[in-house]
């Protein structure tokens, strides 16, 4: 069993807030926040990393460290509570992210990029409304491999992603799409099965064939936080094969 409901438990006291303040600021419900806390119950995921981002905890300390109140006055967002004097009052609000500067690496610089990965002065930079605290890098894709019959991401679109200290590829969940670091590129696919000799990359494209690679050769695996694309009919697309799929089912039930 994990402390995050321990943890939820203590934001909550420092910050002031009860169930239903802390509840709202992450679109939960109250009855849920009373379920973590007693450990009744675990947050999804997203939900982790959400709490994490927001106050600016790792997600590894929320989930494993048994946080003291000492320890979350080391955090800037409650050390500012303990500077003004407020009684570390903050009253929960659904304020937009901090615009965070994210650079861009397009095909033109790749070989720049290729040579010296930590060197980010000659790329361009994005200014994104994005969680503070977490590493971010933009990738523009090379190909189509991740675009069929209008659905998906394809060349040109820009794949917003973040990288976690404690995140390695042996965390990945089989299923789930992330960008992959080589030595000679960088490529966004779905991770189809992960073991200590080989990774099954799986695509969309009915072009492109799925690839099985060593885990040696990832450099980097980096967690896919948004994409920009300009694939406009995306979206008609997927609500067209919905609609298919509806009046299929329709059509059985008669």
């Amino acid at each position: 069993m994990s402390s995050i409901g321990k943890n939820i438990k203590k934001i909550r006291g420092v910050k002031s807030m009860n169930q239903s303040d802390f509840a709202d600021l992450f679109n939960l419900k109250r009855a849920s926040i009373g379920a973590y806390e007693e450990g009744r119950a675990e947050p999804k995921l997203s939900t982790i990393i959400e709490i994490a981002n927001y106050f600016g905890i790792s997600v590894d300390d929320l989930l494993k460290k048994d946080l003291s109140v000492n320890d979350l006055y080391h955090f800037d967002i409650f050390r500012k509570d303990l500077i003004k004097g407020a009684k570390h009052n903050l009253r929960p609000s659904k304020l937009p992210p901090s615009l965070i500067s994210v650079p861009l690496i397009t095909q033109l610089i790749k070989l720049e990029y290729l040579a010296d990965r930590e060197s980010l002065t000659q790329m361009g930079q994005l200014s994104l409304p994005l969680s503070k605290g977490l590493n971010y890098r933009a990738f523009e894709l090379a190909d189509n491999s991740m675009l069929e019959q209008g659905v998906g991401f394809g060349a040109g679109d820009i794949v917003i992603a973040y990288k976690e200290s404690s995140f390695t590829l042996t965390k990945a969940e089989e299923g789930k799409i992330y960008l992959f670091e080589t030595a000679d590129d960088w490529k966004l696919r779905r991770l189809k099965s992960l073991t200590k000799e080989l990774i099954s990359l799986s695509v969309l494209s009915r072009d492109y064939y799925e690839e099985e690679v060593s885990p040696s050769t990832i450099i980097d695996l980096w967690q896919v936080d948004r994409v920009i694309t300009k694939n406009i009919s995306s979206v008609g697309a997927f609500q067209e094969q919905i609609d298919l799929l509806k009046s299929e089912i329709l059509k059985l039930s008669k």
